[in-house]
């Protein structure tokens, strides 16, 4: 238990006195562009190759910041001049776009197709194409110079689409409708760090809920505002 209290004393320690300096990567009025390719996620067929992993684009704005530290009403000019409340800690919010395809196969040995029921050991092949579109809330926090930390919730939803190889289909005997969406909620945390005023590289972690969010990602990002 002591342990746990010491451990408690010092993060919130770091936070106090890390508050009293200006946040810069992340604060009301800021845009942030990021390019990022991921693992393949855990939703899915039994059977799958992964043809394209998910390539994503996020776009985050800065809402409301200066939760910690910081002179109420006095405002600062930010690395790239814009003017800032002072403080550390931001809101986010914005959306991602990710596209992804698999090639999912598999047989069933027992169907039924159009009203008739089938024994035997009958093939599926398919192409399929996913696109997923979410918003995005989060909050941001500079542990250091040039390194945004955030985390946060998005909402939005998953829309697949079957081309299919083989005749029959996988709707047949799974009940999933050929071109289905599929709603999606769940948590992600990240981080960004800048190699100047603009350019930086972005390393997220999300949970996959079901609706086939990138698990991991990683790539470029790119400070607009």
């Amino acid at each position: 238990m002591r342990k746990v209290v010491l451990a408690f004393v010092a993060v919130a320690s770091f936070f106090v006195f890390s508050a009293e300096a200006q946040q810069s990567t992340f604060e009301k009025g800021s845009a942030v562009l990021d390019f990022t390719i991921g693992s393949p996620t855990s939703s899915g067929t039994t059977n799958r190759d992964v043809l394209m992993p998910p390539v994503s684009v996020t776009l985050d704005f800065g809402g409301p910041s200066g939760f910690f530290g910081g002179s109420k009403g006095k405002s600062k000019g930010g690395k790239n001049g814009a003017k800032s409340s002072g403080g550390k800690g931001a809101l986010g919010f914005g959306g991602i776009a990710s596209f992804y395809y698999d090639d999912c196969w598999g047989w069933e040995d027992d169907y039924w197709h159009n009203g008739y029921h089938y024994n035997g050991r009958w093939p599926y092949d398919a192409t399929v194409f996913n696109m997923f579109l979410a918003f995005r809330f989060s909050f941001h926090y500079e542990v250091v110079e040039s390194m945004d930390l955030y985390g946060g919730l998005l909402m939005g939803g998953r829309f697949r689409i079957w081309n299919y190889v083989e005749p029959y289909n996988y709707e047949s005997y799974t009940g999933e409708h050929p071109i289905g969406s599929k709603f999606c909620f769940g948590p992600f945390v990240g981080m960004r760090y800048y190699f100047g005023d603009v350019f930086g590289l972005k390393a997220e972690f999300g949970v996959d809920t079901g609706a086939g969010l990138p698990n991991a990602q990683g790539g470029i990002c790119l400070k607009l505002k």
